[in-house]
C-alpha cells in the first residue's frame, strides 16, 4: 500500500522518465553514428547498422538531392530486400589525423553503382564503380572494384552509396595500405597463373613428345582454371575487354565449365573407362552433356539476365552431380584399377571436396563469397593439376617399364631370329656366290658367243661384199654395175654394224659417232669414180645405239652419202659432207645430212617412189617411228627425225 501511494504522488515524474527514456530511443534509432578515423594508415569494415545506413529504392527512380532533402535511412532495411534490387547506403566519417587523407573504399560490389561524397561547399564528388563500368567511365586511380575520394581533415563529411545489387558491407583503408594489399594479391594471382601457365606449358610438351591423349585434357583442364580464376579477379576484363565489360563478364563461367570438360575428358581417356568400364563410360558422357547444358544456361543466365548470383548456386548445385558420381566411383572401381589410377581418382575426390567447401563457404560462411570462390577453387584446381600429373606421370613410368619388359623379351627374340636369319642368310650367299660363279662363266661363254656371231656375220658380209665386187667387174652395162655398187655398199654398212659389236666389249650398242666417219670412208673406198671428200660430224651427244637402231640409219646414211657421191658437181671440185645430230625436248632425234652437191634430178617425192635408195631409206625411217624430209638450199639437206629403242617402246606403249 505505502508502495502504491508513493507511485500516486509521483505520477507525473514517472511517466516524464518515460517520455525522456522514448525520446531518446527515438533519436537513437534514426541517429547515426560518426566512424572517425584518428590514424594515417588504417583498414576496417563497416557493417549496416548504427554506423551505415541503408534505404532501398524501389522506385529506382531517387537522385543523390533527393536522398540529401529528404533522408530516407534508419538503421533497417526497408522494402522487399530484393537481391538485384538498387539501395542507398549512408557512411558518416570523420578525419581527426591533421591532415587530409586519400581514402580506398571497396566491398559494395555491384553491376553498375556511384559513390557520391558532399563537400565543404555543397558540391557533391561523383565515383563510378561496378562491374558493367566501362574503363574509360571511371575515375581515374579507379576500377570497377573500388572507388577513392579524399577526405579532409578535422571535419566530418557524409558517403552516400548508390549500390545496384544487395551489399551491405564496405571496406575503407588508406592509399598505402590498399596499394600493398593490392601487390600482394597481384603477386598471389601471378604466382597462380603462373603455375597454369606451366602446367599448361608442361602437358603440351608432353603430348608433343607422346602423343599421350591425357596430357592434351590435362592442358585444357588447367588452362580452364586458371582463366577462370583470370575472369573472376576482373584481369580478363581489364587487359582484354576493358570497354565491354558485359561481354567480358559472360566468359567467366565458360571457362570454369572448360576445365571441367577437359577434367572428364581426361578422366574418359586415363581411366580407360570406353575399354574397361563401359557403363562408367556412359556415365560421363552423359556428365559431359550436362556439362554442355549447364555452361548454355550460365551463358542465358548471365548475358540475358544479369543475374551471376542465380548462375552461381545454379552452377554449384548441378555440380553437386557430378561429385556424387565421382565418389560412388571411387567405391566401384578402387580395387579394380592400378596405383596411377587410384591416385587420379583421389584427384576427382579432391575437386568434389574442393566445390563442397566453396558452396558452403558462398552460402554460409563469408560475404566475400567471390574471393572465397577464387582461392577455394585456385588451390584447389592447383592441387588437382599436380596429383592428375603425378598420377600420369606414374602411369607413364609403369608404361615404360612394361615397355622395356616387352623390348627385353623381345630383344630376346629377335636375337634368335636374328642367329637363324644370319645362318640363312650365309647359307644363301654361299648359294649365291656359287651361282653368281656359273652364271658370270655362263655370261662369258654368251659374250664370247655372241662376238664370234657377229664376226661370223661380219665375215659373211664381207664374203658377199667380195662376190658383188667382183661381180660388178663382169657386169655387162653401166646399170648393172651401179645397182652392184650400190648393193656392196648397203652390205658393207651391214658389215661394218658387225664389226663394232666384236671389237668392243660392250655386245649391245656401237658408238654411232665413230661408226659414222668409218662408214663414210668405206663408202668414199669402193666409190668406183674417186672423189675428194671432206666429212664434217657435229653431235651436240655421244649417243651408243642398239644393233636395231645401227643398222636402219647405217643403211639410211648409205643411201644417202652414196646420192651424194652421185650427185656431186664435178670431180674436180671437193665434196663438202656435213653429219649434224641433236637431241630433242619431246625425247626424239634429228639427224641431218648436207652436201653441196647438185640437186635431186626429179622431185624429192617422186625420187622417194621410183628410186630404191630413197624408197629404202623412208622405209627404214618410218620404222624408226621417224620421217625423213628433203630441203635444197646451195647444197642437198636431208632430215631425218627418228626414236631410239627406249622411245620407241614408249610409243608402241
Amino acid at each position: 500500500m505505502l508502495q502504491l501511494e508513493i507511485l500516486k504522488k509521483h505520477t507525473s515524474f514517472v511517466w516524464g522518465i518515460i517520455l525522456l527514456l522514448l525520446l531518446h530511443s527515438s533519436f537513437a534509432l534514426h541517429a547515426q553514428e560518426v566512424v572517425t578515423i584518428d590514424s594515417p594508415l588504417f583498414d576496417f569494415s563497416v557493417n549496416k547498422g548504427k554506423s551505415l545506413l541503408v534505404f532501398e529504392d524501389t522506385t529506382e527512380a531517387l537522385t543523390i538531392n533527393d536522398i540529401i532533402e529528404n533522408p530516407p535511412f534508419n538503421n533497417q532495411v526497408t522494402g522487399p530486400n530484393n537481391i538485384t534490387g538498387v539501395y542507398w547506403i549512408k557512411l558518416s566519417l570523420q578525419n581527426t589525423t591533421g591532415n587530409d587523407l586519400e581514402i580506398i573504399a571497396e566491398g559494395f560490389k555491384s553491376i553498375n553503382s556511384q559513390l557520391y561524397q558532399v563537400l565543404e561547399n555543397g558540391e557533391i564528388f561523383t565515383a563510378p564503380y561496378g562491374s558493367f563500368q566501362k574503363k574509360s567511365g571511371l575515375n581515374p586511380g579507379d576500377s570497377r572494384a573500388h572507388v577513392s575520394f579524399i577526405l579532409k581533415q578535422g571535419i566530418t563529411q557524409d558517403i552516400y552509396f548508390r549500390v545496384h545489387g544487395r551489399a551491405f558491407k564496405g571496406n575503407f583503408m588508406d592509399s598505402k595500405t590498399f596499394r600493398t594489399k593490392k601487390t600482394q594479391a597481384q603477386v598471389q594471382d601471378l604466382l597462380f597463373y603462373g603455375a597454369c601457365l606451366i602446367f599448361v606449358i608442361y602437358s603440351l610438351i608432353q603430348f608433343g613428345v607422346y602423343r599421350y591423349m591425357p596430357y592434351l585434357w590435362l592442358a585444357m583442364f588447367a588452362l580452364g582454371m586458371g582463366m577462370y580464376a583470370f575472369s573472376v579477379q576482373n584481369y580478363f576484363v581489364d587487359w582484354i575487354l576493358p570497354n565491354a565489360p558485359k561481354t567480358g563478364l559472360n566468359f567467366t563461367m565458360p571457362w570454369s565449365q572448360f576445365g571441367l570438360l577437359g577434367m572428364l575428358l581426361l578422366a574418359i581417356s586415363f581411366l580407360e573407362l570406353k575399354r574397361k568400364f563401359p557403363f562408367w563410360y556412359k556415365v560421363f558422357i552423359g556428365l559431359i552433356i550436362l556439362t554442355v547444358l549447364r555452361t548454355a544456361v550460365g551463358v542465358v543466365l548471365t548475358a540475358v539476365y544479369q543475374n551471376y548470383g542465380l548462375m552461381t548456386d545454379m552452377s554449384i548445385k548441378l555440380l553437386m552431380i557430378d561429385i556424387a558420381l565421382f565418389h560412388f566411383m571411387l567405391f566401384a572401381l578402387w580395387k579394380k584399377v592400378e596405383k596411377s589410377r587410384k591416385v587420379f581418382l583421389v584427384g576427382l575426390i579432391i575437386f568434389g571436396l574442393t566445390l563442397i567447401i566453396a558452396s558452403l563457404t558462398w552460402k554460409y560462411i563469408f560475404v566475400s563469397k567471390s574471393v572465397v570462390l577464387l582461392y577455394t577453387s585456385s588451390l584447389g584446381s592447383l592441387a588437382q593439376v599436380l596429383i592428375f600429373s603425378i598420377a600420369i606421370g606414374i602411369r607413364m613410368r609403369q608404361h615404360e617399364k612394361e615397355k622395356n619388359l616387352a623390348l627385353n623379351r623381345l630383344n630376346i627374340v629377335l636375337n634368335e631370329q636374328n642367329k637363324k636369319i644370319e645362318k640363312e642368310v650365309t647359307e644363301r650367299t654361299k648359294e649365291i656366290e656359287d651361282q653368281k660363279i656359273v652364271l658370270q662363266e655362263r655370261n662369258e661363254r654368251i659374250e664370247t658367243l655372241f662376238k664370234e656371231i657377229h664376226h661370223r656375220v661380219k665375215n659373211n658380209l664381207q664374203l658377199i661384199s667380195s662376190l658383188l665386187n667382183m661381180q660388178q667387174e663382169w657386169s655387162g652395162t653401166e646399170d648393172s654395175a651401179k645397182a652392184i655398187e650400190e648393193s656392196r655398199s648397203r652390205v658393207v654398212a651391214m658389215s661394218m654394224i658387225h664389226q663394232f659389236l666384236y671389237r668392243t666389249d660392250d655386245i649391245a650398242t656401237i658408238d654411232f659417232r665413230d661408226y659414222v666417219i668409218e662408214l663414210a670412208e668405206k663408202i668414199n673406198s669402193i666409190q668406183a669414180e674417186k672423189i675428194d671428200y671432206h666429212l664434217s660430224v657435229d653431235f651436240d651427244c655421244h649417243p651408243n645405239f642398239d644393233l636395231d637402231t645401227s643398222i636402219s640409219l647405217g643403211l639410211i646414211l648409205n643411201e644417202l652419202l652414196t646420192n651424194s657421191y652421185k650427185h656431186a658437181i664435178s670431180k674436180n671440185n671437193r665434196l663438202e659432207i656435213l653429219l649434224k645430230l641433236h637431241f630433242r625436248k619431246d625425247g626424239m632425234f634429228n639427224l641431218t645430212c648436207q652436201d653441196n652437191g647438185a640437186p635431186l634430178p626429179l622431185p624429192f617425192e617422186q625420187m622417194a617412189k621410183k628410186g630404191f635408195g630413197l624408197k629404202l631409206a623412208s622405209r627404214l625411217t618410218k620404222q624408226l617411228h621417224g620421217s625423213l624430209s628433203y630441203s635444197y638450199n646451195s647444197g642437198n639437206t636431208f632430215t631425218i627425225v627418228f626414236a631410239d629403242e627406249k622411245k620407241r617402246m614408249t610409243l608402241v606403249d
